[in-house]
């Protein structure tokens, strides 16, 4: 940087550091460009905060994106294993956040009653997260945050090699009953690359921290075993000087298991009997083919990124017949959530001090259940359409931000009823550069996102037909956040204050036991507000870190027919949180100790601002859980990691906030040993 100027060349770099809560602190020896994020991920000015690269997965003993994010204090995850797991960003649930991968995601579910989300990290480059209402280049329905997750490639783990071809392998092993194993080959010809991968983790039912007693007097949670098995296949070429790039892509995520009806709850007696729970064999599954393109320097454009995908995430039941929800169907069923996709964003340079990015989206999904119990009943689809334009503007000690964006839905429900809607949403951001090292940013963004199909195992119509009301609109996200970021001599401080209200919160129909004809409809709004901060030191091989994070959301109900919800798919109150972190790396032997902390304060009241008028008492217990752990490189370089982690050290017996209360108990003491290997 010369002097207090700006220019187009270090415009990225300095949204990167203003406007990311904590990058610098979680990724000190990151391998993943200023570039790369800021613009070829797509999320706008205002981007991730936690950022997990390829090293640091190489380092980590880590197995799920709850372990690799657990030190980022905003966002939680729920106890239990693969979709018994809600996920919250700022306190807000899965119907209003997404996980992104390679820039293909889907905001439907298959249950109410379990999460939306498998991914595993063994086939990843970076991870990073997106919080409150994205800016125009954000994408669609980008209201409350995301979860972006980028694949692995062959280039990506040849690059520095003077080979053309190469082997990771991997093993690892808990001592709550769980051991993983994965290879990937790679290699590249020509113009031409391809990638292999492979990935198993076998969990057994784990234990939680000491006094868990389950109902027949055991200490392990009864179905929470999982056989998960990943695969993906990459085929890439590079032509035109390294300025033209296809990619052709293939990713697997399966969840085996005996599990319950209601995946966010065990066996506890009562009204989750085991009649009720009716476990049985079932199989959850991600699948998404993706074609990607990437070209520079073609003429005025500076950039193009395009994708076209298509996924599925699917679930097979061997034995229905206990399942109300399924249609109490005997014997094997299928159920399909399909999405198709596409997008394609330029940038262009205008001028010397204006980066100039827009494009399209498009996303179209469908509900294909087992079977339909009444005549006339359709397949419910659901088609987003959007358009976006963002200037980045440097002036001075000035950068300034400004986008507009158009999405345009179109729903058709179970019983052919139509709803479509469209509108426009600005945003406006500003950095000030007061000095080299301290900077100061606001932003106001808008951002909507539509109505969401109905869960995809109750649309058979036998518990009656679920439509969507006339004159129904997406809900509508308004954020304001103000923010700084220090630096200082390998010392980091950075935080921001947000306030966000979201109109025309959306309601599909909460009484999933009840026939007749019921109607998703705008039933209310939602407030929320909260604040971040994050310091960091540095300094040789010893490495400091802490944060906070607290977020008050709140739903208001203000349809006569109290539709909306406080179920944690929507928000749930999550106790104020703070991670903490020290670390040294010794450069003989090339190790590094560490250990980590995360603890969340006791939470009170309900998400629901009715409930909390009619004197509704709910009180989540906090908790502090400390992990130490070991990453050696016997080569003395990246090619070999043996990894220890002793996580819940103190065993200690928990429940996370982010799922209902007492439900599913966080993963007590557990041992863990991983190895990979790349040559």
């Amino acid at each position: 940087m010369q002097g207090k100027q700006f220019s187009l060349t270090n415009i990225s770099f300095v949204v990167m550091s203003v406007l990311t809560a904590s990058a610098a602190l979680a990724n000190t020896d990151s391998s993943t460009t200023l570039d790369e994020i800021t613009v070829t991920d797509r999320q706008g000015t205002k981007v991730q905060t936690n950022i997990v690269t390829m090293q640091e997965r190489n380092e980590s003993t880590a197995t799920d994106l709850r372990s690799f994010l657990a030190k980022e204090p905003s966002i939680d995850f729920g106890g239990g294993n693969g979709t018994s797991q809600f996920l919250t960003i700022r306190g807000m649930g899965q119907n209003s956040v997404d996980i992104k991968v390679d820039n293909a995601y889907s905001d439907s579910q298959i249950l109410y009653h379990q999460g939306r989300f498998i991914i595993d990290p063994a086939l990843l480059k970076s991870v990073s997260v997106q919080k409150g209402a994205g800016s125009a280049s954000a994408g669609i329905g980008a209201t409350n945050g995301a979860i972006i997750a980028k694949t692995v490639d062959a280039l990506d783990l040849l690059k520095g090699s003077d080979k053309d071809y190469g082997f990771r392998l991997n093993t690892g092993f808990s001592s709550n009953d769980s051991y993983s194993y994965g290879a990937t080959a790679f290699g590249k010809s020509g113009n031409f690359d391809a990638l292999v991968s492979y990935a198993r983790t076998d969990d057994d039912n784990y234990k939680p921290g000491k006094g868990y007693r389950n109902i027949d007097g055991g200490d392990t949670v009864p179905y929470s075993a999982l056989d998960k098995r990943n695969y993906l296949i990459k085929l890439g070429g590079t032509f035109g000087d390294g300025n033209h790039r296809l990619v052709l892509s293939h990713l697997k995520d399966e969840h085996r298991g005996v599990r319950t009806v209601r995946e966010e709850f065990t066996i506890t007696g009562g009204r989750l009997s085991l009649e009720r729970q009716k476990p049985t064999y079932r199989e959850t599954s991600k699948n998404n083919t993706n074609l990607e393109y990437t070209g520079k320097n073609l003429g005025f454009i500076k950039e193009l990124t395009a994708n076209a995908y298509i996924m599925q995430d699917k679930r097979y039941s061997a034995d229905d017949s206990g399942c109300g929800y399924c249609g109490n169907i005997a014997g094997p069923t299928t159920t399909k959530i399909t999405t198709k996709g596409a997008n394609i964003n330029f940038d262009s340079d205008i001028g010397d001090s204006v980066l100039l990015k827009y494009g399209l989206n498009y996303r179209h999904q469908k509900i294909t259940p087992h079977t339909f119990f009444q005549p006339n009943l359709v397949e419910p689809t659901k088609e987003d359409t959007g358009a976006y334009i963002e200037a980045i503007t440097a002036l001075g000690d000035f950068i300034f931000t400004t986008g507009l964006r158009y999405d345009y839905f179109n729903l058709k429900a179970m019983d052919k009823k139509s709803v479509s809607d469209g509108r426009f949403n600005p945003s406006f951001g500003v950095i000030w550069q007061a000095t080299e090292g301290l900077s100061f940013s606001a932003n106001h963004n808008y951002a909507t996102r539509s109505p969401r199909l109905y869960d995809a195992l109750l649309t058979h119509g036998k518990r009656g037909i679920v439509s969507i009301a006339d004159g129904t609109v997406a809900e509508r996200a308004r954020n304001t956040e103000i923010g700084f970021n220090y630096t200082y001599e390998g010392f980091s401080l950075e935080g921001s204050y947000f306030w966000q209200r979201i109109n025309d919160a959306l309601a599909n129909p909460q009484d999933r036991h009840v026939g007749g004809v019921r109607e998703a409809v705008n039933a209310g709004f939602i407030k929320n507000h909260g604040y971040e901060l994050n310091a960091g030191y540095t300094i040789g091989g010893f490495t400091a870190r802490v944060g906070v994070a607290e977020s008050k959301p709140r739903i208001y109900d203000t349809h006569p027919k109290k539709l909306l919800s406080s179920n944690p798919e929507f928000a749930v109150q999550i106790g104020r949180t703070w991670t903490a972190e020290l670390s040294y790396r010794f450069e003989e032997p090339n190790l590094e100790l560490g250990w980590r902390n995360r603890t969340v304060q006791k939470a009170k009241g309900s998400v629901l601002v009715r409930d909390n008028e009619t004197g509704s008492d709910i009180v989540r217990s906090g908790y502090s859980v400390h992990d130490f752990y070991v990453n050696w490189k016997p080569l003395n370089n990246d090619q070999l990691n043996v990894n220890v982690s002793l996580n819940n050290a103190f065993n200690k017996f928990y429940y996370p906030h982010s799922q209902r209360p007492n439900v599913l108990p966080g993963v007590g003491r557990e041992l863990r040993v991983g190895i990979n290997y790349q040559f």
